[in-house]
């Protein structure tokens, strides 16, 4: 080997080595991502969230409740509950032996046998049910 393939060896190799050490990784650690959303927590029973308010009724839990200001949709699951309400657009019953007086309401779903609605309203709410034995009227 001549001294200018010797020189022109070193030399590539020297300049070599500093690109790579340009590119070696530091010792100091990569930030920590953070998390940019959060959960939210599902809506309690028995107020009114965003329009929709979930009475449960169920043999642990209380069998009388109230939700003075109404909610557009009330919707009353289980049996034997008696719920006082402020006015809805629509009231949605999945039970047994409910009783339910409310303010004024425009319609009223039944999935069940044996519940009472008393309601304010001056013409009569548009009703579905299945069956006879569910009993809708107008107070006063």
């Amino acid at each position: 080997m001549t001294k200018t393939s010797l020189f022109t060896t070193i030399a590539l190799t020297g300049a070599l080595a500093g690109l790579l050490a340009g590119c070696s990784s530091s010792d100091e650690p990569a930030p920590t991502p953070t998390p940019t959303t959060t959960a939210d927590a599902a809506p309690a029973d028995d107020t009114c969230v965003d329009g929709v308010a979930w009475m449960q009724f169920d043999e642990s839990g209380e069998t009388e409740k109230s939700l003075p200001e109404g909610c557009a949709t009330i919707v009353v699951n289980g049996n034997g509950g008696t719920l006082t309400a402020g006015p809805a657009d629509t009231l949605v019953i999945m039970g047994n032996d409910n009783t339910v007086d409310l303010g004024a309401v425009g319609q009223i779903d039944l999935e069940g046998t044996g519940n009472t609605i008393t309601h304010t309203t001056d013409a009569d709410p548009v009703v579905n049910t299945d069956n006879d034995t569910n009993t809708v009227t107008r107070a006063g």
